[in-house]
């Protein structure tokens, strides 16, 4: 990877506010693994509103060779996918929207693995779909290479998010895929400015952790974006279902109104 010299400052990707320049590390830093002794080459900005945390290094990079059948095997110990904590986001998506969950499809956005699709297809009997960048190794049957026009009741992205190069248009085509009244609930490890730095543990540019999200940033996109209702796991703002009712709410007015 060639080396890029560090700006003093970039746009924010969440809230296009000003996004200084916070430290660099080397591009072959894995989430979990210390840092490695080589130049810093991947720089992170946080921004000076919202205060997420980005690297915009590797945005022109293609990130398909990033999770290939070796993340599985060996960078990953949970290969098989992170099935109890998704099925935690199902249950909280549910809390928001009120359904048997017998009944609602429900869309595992960058379903790795395809571990969590194949258990709640084989012994949940549950409607569930997975997309990814690749390819996943199980559930193939249930593999959505293109969402088309589908739409979903309830979209699970645990621990995929802070993989996104542009969260704000992935977080708007995740809505775009919700039903009318529908759930994104998402996992990821919240950036904590006031304790958080280059040592923590969850940076990872060379496994793809390359956005890292505060409570603030999460308050704005759930704002923008028109939430409804919102749900956190245990108060931790890393884990959150967002309850979305646009379709709704503008059948109401229009019944009123026009």
């Amino acid at each position: 990877m060639s080396v890029v010299s560090p700006q003093a400052s970039v746009p924010c990707k969440i809230c296009g506010s000003r996004a200084a320049l916070a430290f660099g590390l080397p591009h072959t830093k894995k989430s979990g693994h210390p840092i490695p002794d080589a130049p810093d080459d991947c720089w992170f900005y946080q921004c000076e509103s919202c205060q997420f945390l980005f690297t915009p290094t590797l945005d022109q990079k293609g990130h398909e060779d990033i999770y290939d059948d070796e993340c599985w095997t060996k960078q990953d110990p949970e290969w098989y996918g992170r099935v109890g904590e998704s099925l935690r986001l199902v249950g909280m998506a549910n809390e928001l929207l009120g359904k048997r969950l017998d009944v609602v499809d429900i869309l595992d956005f960058g379903c790795g693995s395809g571990g969590f699709v194949e258990r709640a297809r084989n012994q949940l009997s549950m409607n569930a779909w997975g997309t990814d960048i690749n390819p996943p190794p199980l559930a193939r049957e249930w593999f959505l290479t293109d969402l088309g026009d589908r739409k979903f009741d309830i979209i699970t992205a645990c621990e995929v998010i802070e993989h996104l190069p542009d969260p704000r248009g992935t977080f708007e085509l995740i809505r775009k895929h919700l039903k009318p009244r529908g759930v994104f609930a998402f996992q990821t490890a919240e950036w904590h400015p006031a304790i958080c730095d280059r040592d923590w543990w969850y940076l990872g540019p060379d496994n793809g952790h390359i956005s890292h999200y505060s409570k603030a940033s999460f308050d704005h996109l759930y704002s923008k974006m028109g939430g409804s209702r919102r749900r956190l796991w245990r108060e931790y703002p890393g884990c959150q279902a967002w309850l979305f009712t646009d379709g709704i709410v503008s059948d109401i007015r229009a019944r009123l109104f026009g």
